[in-house]
């Protein structure tokens, strides 16, 4: 305890909250590919590509509950390391409330080979829609508006956008652009869009298939009923003698 301290408290408040967000990020990454695992977003299909609502998404009410949970944790940690250990059961119980509510809270998106599923919530219903049915995907990236600091300097969030092929337009749960998160959603995007042009190519091979199939029938003798025929020999018959 006196070695820590000798290396000066200022540090130790310093590093504590960064300790604490880094231990709930591997607790909630691992829970949340177990929980994957198990149970993929897009039910019997297997999950391709999945991004989550990080913790570095600005303007989340969710996100700033978790945030303010490991802050405090943070600080009793670090209370507890220079004040005889007291402090520290409030600490592992605050990091413990940040995982649960962060899981609780979680938000995803997942695309396989048929499907964009997104689900809301830990235990909320899925919603899905059939990449057969989309005509545009979209990555969309906002920026808060009021603010003082430059907008090259604000923290941004993304999503994505799905268009349908009726031109009803849905949008998906969003994330921070930061650590990656623009990343992810561009990875989703791409492979959404590579399905899209799986599905366009099989409709313009059906379609050149139906039409091939048209031009045969076309070209095709036409069958002539029984009872259409024309006997030469009743012709003859029936001629001048």
């Amino acid at each position: 305890m006196r070695a820590m301290d000798g290396v000066g408290s200022p540090l130790l408040w310093l590093l504590s909250v960064p300790v604490a967000v880094l231990l709930q990020r591997g607790a909630v990454h691992g829970l949340r590919a177990a929980w994957l695992a198990h149970e993929p977003v897009s039910g019997d299909h297997t999950d391709s590509v999945v991004y989550h609502r990080s913790l570095w998404t600005p303007g989340e009410p969710q996100v700033l509950v978790a945030a303010g949970l490991l802050l405090a944790s943070g600080l009793a940690a670090a209370a507890g390391l220079q004040l005889e250990g007291w402090p520290l059961w409030p600490a592992g119980l605050l990091w413990l409330a940040a995982v649960v509510w962060d899981l609780w809270t979680w938000e995803r998106v997942a695309a396989s080979v048929k499907f964009v599923s997104w689900r809301r919530g830990w235990r909320h219903s899925a919603r899905r829609v059939a990449v057969s049915d989309l005509s545009e995907v979209n990555v969309v990236e906002r920026r808060p508006r009021a603010s003082r600091i430059p907008a090259w300097a604000r923290p941004s969030t993304c999503y994505l956008a799905l268009v349908m092929r009726d031109g009803k337009a849905v949008k998906l749960p969003r994330t921070g652009a930061l650590f990656g998160g623009e990343a992810e959603i561009e990875r989703l995007a791409n492979f959404v869009r590579m399905q899209m042009d799986v599905v366009a190519d099989n409709r313009r091979r059906a379609a050149a298939d139906k039409r091939s199939a048209a031009r045969r029938a076309m070209l095709e003798p036409v069958p002539v009923h029984p009872s259409n025929r024309i006997d030469p020999l009743a012709l003859n018959r029936g001629g001048p003698g």
